[in-house]
């Protein structure tokens, strides 16, 4: 607040005097999804520009959690849980900590959706309520890790109209199995709707009791083989080698949770309250996102082939 006064005045302006004690009761007014519908302002105009980074015609939407370190009230240890750091249970030993989920536009550095929840809320839940919040199309690819697969999941994307990929766990799936005794790099399948998931299904709106989906086996610089699940079932379009590469491009969401914990420092609250907790939370994303904007000009100029350089030069948002 000195710091925003006094630059006030340096430019010849006046401000009355702000205490501490006025300003933290008006925050207290302030709702933290204010920052994320600025948040969301900047995003939706960042789009309008056409100038979005894509792969094939299609935004990669990478979608991970993490878990982060929240202040060790009783009254945020009660809202957000607590993770035991030894087998005694001693509440001296318990961390408040809370659960986060992203969406990110790992092509434009773009946080498109950010959740904090709980800390036994499941990643998988938080990613239903995002989906039914975040506006999609066919032309977004969400990019999953092994702990997302599920045949409910694929029904529902397939219903939203957006596309997919999965890497799928080796040996809990048939139809993994199957694939990878086959011998065969793709294959396309037709799944169906377990009777396990046609309640949760008819809820969720799902009429489909059967869906197309395809199979690649794709190997890994150290050799280590890779089973993807997507919905890009046309293989003259999106080639074996393609999927592998789209899997790789769901990368800089781990990134971006280095950018979030080290750089913007998101576990280093300004206040204790659960108000102040989510202002900072959205915030930071908001800021994210406007770092992200203003360096896309920057990293486009870099790229361009008059710029002689050894290596490509991107702006550094991680160290």
């Amino acid at each position: 607040i000195s710091l925003f006064v006094d630059a006030i005045k340096l430019d010849g302006g006046s401000i009355p005097e702000v205490g501490k004690s006025a300003f933290c009761k008006a925050r207290k007014k302030l709702q933290p999804t204010v920052f994320k519908a600025l948040s969301n302002e900047v995003v939706n105009e960042y789009y309008k520009f056409g100038e979005a980074e894509l792969w094939h015609g299609y935004r990669i939407i990478g979608v991970d959690g993490t878990r982060i370190v929240m202040p060790n009230t009783k009254a945020m240890s009660s809202r957000f849980g607590v993770v035991v750091s030894s087998k005694d249970n001693k509440d001296n030993n318990a961390t408040c900590m809370a659960q986060v989920l992203t969406m990110y536009d790992t092509l434009n550095n773009i946080t498109l959706y950010g959740s904090l929840e709980h800390i036994d809320e499941s990643e998988v839940t938080m990613l239903y309520k995002a989906l039914a919040d975040i506006s999609l199309n066919k032309n977004d690819i969400l990019v999953f890790d092994r702990n997302f697969a599920s045949y409910l999941l694929f029904f529902y994307l397939q219903k939203l109209g957006v596309q997919f990929c999965f890497r799928m766990k080796s040996g809990s799936w048939n139809i993994v199995k199957d694939f990878n005794a086959s011998g065969k790099e793709s294959q396309v399948l037709e799944l169906k709707m377990q009777v396990k998931d046609r309640k949760e299904a008819i809820a969720l709106g799902i009429t489909e009791t059967s869906i197309k989906c395809r199979l690649t086996r794709v190997e890994l610089d150290g050799g280590e083989i890779e089973i993807l699940l997507t919905s890009l079932t046309d293989d003259q379009k999106i080639s074996v080698a393609d999927t592998k590469e789209l899997y790789g491009k769901r990368w800089p969401i781990e990134d971006s949770y280095k950018t979030f914990k080290n750089k913007v420092c998101i576990e280093n609250f300004s206040g204790k309250s659960e108000n102040v907790v989510m202002q900072d939370f959205y915030v930071k994303i908001f800021i994210m996102n406007l770092t992200a904007v203003a360096i896309r000009p920057i990293n486009t100029a870099l790229s361009k082939e008059s710029v002689k350089v050894k290596y490509p030069h991107q702006v550094n948002l991680i160290e």
